[in-house]
């Protein structure tokens, strides 16, 4: 890949299962690229949030405001204030808070906005890979490389048991997960606030049959045939 071409932004939406994350840090890493978590951003505001005993919505985007993001290079980390928070974000308590504060646009409107600088900032020397439900269509609706990554929601339903029961979960079923999985389809796709769609400019993705590597090569090649042909 030559130099000039180096620095771009690559988003991945999609729905949830459909092995985005997976795919997206394996693409960063095979172009020499990063990763940029925006759920970390999150669910940093979520634990701050917690430690400070703030409960209502505008505190929370208040406390956005007042957070710098960045990306250490050499680990692919995000920074908060230039700390990492390591496991700290990883809770369950900030997962579901995450989760929580995700819904309301005051919070979402700074997030997308410090997304947006620090991947532009680092898109001019790093090809910088993102994944998400709204990254295509929102955060980044002028990158030139996008990929809406999804799969059956059977075959959805069938990676997350195997996930769980390797894990030691019990009293699970595909049949129960893949309910779950149609609601939360269903409910991602019409909420008011940041709803899955589909970028009408990406390129469509269906791992149901397609292994990992395969996924992240035909990426690759793809980002790769389009910026030799400028």
């Amino acid at each position: 890949m030559k130099r000039k071409n180096r620095g771009f932004v690559v988003t991945l939406d999609g729905p949830s299962g459909a092995g985005k994350s997976t795919v997206s840090k394996l693409l960063a890493d095979s172009l020499g690229g990063l990763l940029m978590d925006t759920g970390a951003m999150y669910r940093a505001v979520a634990l701050l949030s917690l430690e400070s005993g703030l409960e209502r919505p505008s505190a929370w985007a208040n406390l956005a405001r007042r957070l710098s993001f960045d990306v250490d290079v050499k680990s692919g980390v995000i920074l908060v204030n230039d700390a990492n928070l390591g496991d700290r974000l990883r809770g369950e308590q900030v997962s579901s808070m995450a989760s929580r504060i995700s819904q309301f646009t005051s919070v979402r409107k700074v997030l997308t906005g410090r997304q947006r600088t620090l991947g532009n900032r680092l898109s001019k020397r790093h090809p910088v890979v993102v994944e998400g439900r709204d990254i295509g269509t929102v955060v980044f609706p002028n990158s030139r490389f996008k990929f809406f990554v999804t799969a059956q929601p059977k075959v959805r339903a069938d990676r997350r048991y195997r996930q769980l029961k390797a894990k030691g979960v019990k009293g699970i079923s595909v049949a129960s997960i893949l309910r779950e999985i149609n609601r939360r389809d269903r409910q991602d796709s019409i909420r008011k606030v940041a709803p899955l769609r589909c970028p009408e400019d990406a390129v469509i993705v269906d791992t149901s049959k397609m292994p990992i590597p395969q996924v992240v090569l035909f990426l690759k090649n793809h980002i790769e045939s389009k910026l030799l042909s400028v």
